[in-house]
This record gives C-alpha cells, structure tokens and sequence, in this order.
C-alpha cells in the first residue's frame, strides 16, 4: 500500500493548478505543525504571488474501531494563500472567496485519488476536512487554510528494540 506523502502531494499540487503558475517552482512551501503562524509569517513576509504552504501531519488523535484496533488519524494542513491590498477588504474577500474554490478543487481531487487509491490516500475521511480564512500572513497574504484528516490501524506490537 503506497504511503501519503503530505509534502510531495502539495508540491505536486503547485505544479498542476493553474492559481500557482508561472511561479509554480517558488509557490510551495512546508512548515511542521510546531511552527507558529509568526513563524510561517516571517518567512513568506516578501512573497508577492500565490503560494500553497503544507503543514506536516505529526499531530494525531487515536480512535478506537470496537474492532481490536487502534485507529491513527494523522491531521493535514494546506494553506492556500495569494496576495491583496491589505487596506481594502473587499479585495481581501475576494482574494480568500479565489483560495477557497481552489481548495474545493483540492479537496475534489483528494477525494477522486482516495476513491482511486492513488496518493497514499485510502484512509481519507472525509468528514474531517475543514477551511478556514486565514491573513494576513507576511506582509499581504489571505487565503484559506483547509485541514484533513487520514485514518489508518496502527501495528500495536510490542518491539523489544525499544526496551530495556
């Protein structure tokens, strides 16, 4: 079974939607989900065309299926973020109404690979997707931040490397 990706997914992503072209190459970017939104900020303070950022899927909740299995549900982050006129909201409604069709055609596309079980995404659930406006970030970026979740069983077995 082929492992998501979540970074490789979005840097794909970048090269195949029109929203990042021509700049598809510096549109991606990454950040772990300890990072702060200042920190993610500050480092795309000087960006002046779309850009998609995906936050790593380390966090996790757990759930039990009833089934003698724990559940892993590793949560996903992509931001789709372009620029706007900070001083003019209705510039800035429109530039987060752009990103959040984008992320709907993102989310359409996760959707056709998990039904496809292309990606690594077969255990996509998807009542777990969320977006969300988001700005600025830099000095004028807004857009949209959509999360998900993936949902596999994890292997509990005890492995004697780990112990004493």
């Amino acid at each position: 079974m082929e492992q998501y990706n979540h970074l490789t997914y979005g840097l794909n992503l970048t090269t195949t939607m029109k929203l990042f072209q021509p700049k598809a190459a510096e549109s991606f970017h990454k950040a772990p989900n300890s990072d702060s939104l200042e920190s993610i900020s500050n480092r795309l303070s000087d960006i002046n065309y779309p850009v998609l950022v995906a936050v790593d899927g380390r966090d996790s909740t757990f759930e039990d299926n009833d089934a003698e299995s724990l559940i892993k549900k590793p949560k996903y982050f992509f931001m789709i973020l372009k620029p706007a006129d900070k001083d003019d909201p209705d510039n800035i409604l429109t530039v987060q109404e752009l990103c959040e069709k984008n992320a709907l055609q993102i989310q359409a596309k996760m959707i056709e690979d998990s039904r496809k079980y292309l990606n690594g995404l077969i255990g996509l659930d998807l009542s777990s997707f969320t977006i969300a406006s988001i700005g600025p970030i830099g000095e004028t970026l807004y857009g949209v931040i959509m999360g998900f979740e993936l949902s596999h069983g994890i292997d509990y077995k005890i492995i004697s490397d780990y112990w004493l």
